[in-house]
């Protein structure tokens, strides 16, 4: 298969692979990418969701190859924040409504360029946050607008395991699949 090839300015051309390499650190989107969009309600009223277990392994893989994360949600909830810290990401953004503006934050505290973010989405409130990263990916069952922005789209829908597909991708084209699993299978320490 030929390499795709992506112009956003006519004098730079990256393949997907040559952005996949640069990537150190993914922001991920909560509601239609780890869930798969459906907010379901208990008789309190209070939310609650669904996320595939194949997510968290997929970011502990990342983490054990050195690889950083944050959960960036345009809503909220006591669960998200839960889940960032049982999943170890660096950081979680609740109710925010300008990613794109976390992105940068988040760049800056960790001293690394765009071109060293991935930001996984699927809604209009992502599109403006991808095209302020290196690589931006959009779940397979996206809104037109984010897979419009996107450098790549996922096979899986969100809520389907897209955080780890792009996870695989990454670390494939790193080279460091094959170690991170071999590391991930010989931990002592519970999964994820």
């Amino acid at each position: 298969m030929e390499a795709e090839i992506i112009r956003r300015n006519p004098d730079t051309a990256m393949t997907i692979e040559d952005r996949l390499r640069q990537i150190s650190f993914i922001v991920c989107d909560v509601d239609g990418v780890l869930t798969d969009g459906l907010i379901w309600f208990d008789g309190d009223g209070r939310p609650f969701r669904a996320l595939h277990a194949r997510d968290a392994t997929a970011l502990t893989l990342w983490h054990l190859s050195g690889g950083q994360s944050a959960l960036v949600s345009g809503l909220g909830s006591k669960a998200i924040a839960a889940i960032a810290a049982q999943w170890k990401c660096r950081e979680t953004h609740e109710f925010i409504r300008d990613k794109a503006r976390v992105c940068r934050e988040i760049a800056q505290r960790h001293r690394i360029g765009p071109g060293e973010m991935a930001f996984l989405g699927d809604d209009l409130i992502d599109v403006r946050a991808m095209q302020a990263v290196g690589l931006a990916v959009a779940v397979a069952d996206a809104a037109p607008e984010a897979k419009a922005a996107a450098h790549l789209c996922t096979e899986a829908p969100g809520g389907r395991g897209a955080l780890r597909e792009l996870v695989y991708r990454i670390l494939n084209a790193q080279g460091k699949l094959a170690a991170a699993i071999e590391r991930y299978c010989d931990r002592k320490d519970g999964v994820p």
